[in-house]
């Protein structure tokens, strides 16, 4: 009788494993929709940078003007209007590629005052950085971070640094100072489960803030669930890879992430 009671825990335990490697990924989506993380609220307040502060020190022989960085607030969470890559849920090509256009669309609402006012809008706003692409550029699939940079620039007049192997201080200054961090990414590294499977290989999105607790709070275009996405920031700087292209640039895909520098923009207002 012992032997028997024996052999019927090894199978349940061994049912048991194979059940939970079947459904893991659906069980922590399950816990995550139960128990959301608690972001700060959004901040719809300035949209001027803070400046850092310079205090001149006088002494007889020389003037000397020390700048003191702004503080880097505990936490923080810009309010950016939101839109996926296909506003209209119409996942053809074009809007499998847009999400460039869809984080520079948002940043550049955010810097002019303005809320997204639906799909409608949204797409009108994707269609008219696509349109500049093409003017300017010649293609429009898979942006560099330095081809992004000038879209975003030459579409709303802002100014963006291009920030070479950054780090978490890096990003969160930026954000305390209010600027927003467009990121590109190897989209197969974040691990968000409401990417189709295997999700993207090159995606774009913006941090908007970040909670005390160590994550970072995202707009990400490729779900519409993005609004306020939380990602880990181990799993964020560790995704960061520009895109290495190659071959049609009018064609999608045409390069890889792989070798791919990290590298984010910081967005601000020209003046």
């Amino acid at each position: 009788m012992k032997k028997f009671v024996i052999i019927i825990v090894i199978v349940a335990a061994g049912y048991g494993v194979g059940w939970k490697a079947a459904h893991s990924s659906r069980v922590r989506q399950w816990w995550s929709d139960q128990h959301p993380v608690n972001v700060p609220p959004a901040e719809n307040l300035a949209y001027s940078i803070a400046a850092p502060a310079i205090n001149a020190v006088t002494n007889d022989n020389v003037n000397v003007t020390v700048i003191t960085p702004t503080p880097i607030a505990s936490q923080k969470n810009l309010a950016v209007p939101f839109t996926t890559q296909a506003p209209s849920a119409n996942w053809d090509q074009d809007h499998e590629e847009f999400c460039e256009e869809a984080s520079i669309f948002m940043v550049g609402r955010f810097f002019q005052h303005r809320s997204i006012s639906g799909a409608t809008d949204a797409e009108a706003g994707l269609q008219q950085i696509k349109q500049w692409e093409l003017d300017n550029l010649g293609f429009y699939y898979d942006t560099t971070a330095a081809e992004t940079a000038q879209i975003v620039t030459g579409v709303y007049d802002l100014h963006v640094e291009l920030k070479v192997d950054p780090t978490i201080e890096d990003i969160e200054r930026a954000l305390s100072e209010n600027k927003l961090v467009i990121v590109p990414a190897a989209g197969r590294e974040l691990g968000n489960p409401n990417f189709t499977p295997p999700g993207p290989i090159y995606h774009n999105f913006v941090i908007r803030g970040y909670t005390k607790d160590g994550k970072f709070i995202t707009n990400d275009p490729g779900t519409r669930k993005g609004e306020q996405y939380v990602y880990s920031q181990s799993v964020v700087m560790n995704a960061i890879h520009d895109w290495v292209p190659h071959g049609d640039r009018t064609k999608p895909r045409q390069g890889d992430v792989a070798g791919g520098q990290k590298v984010v923009l910081i967005v601000s207002p020209s003046s």
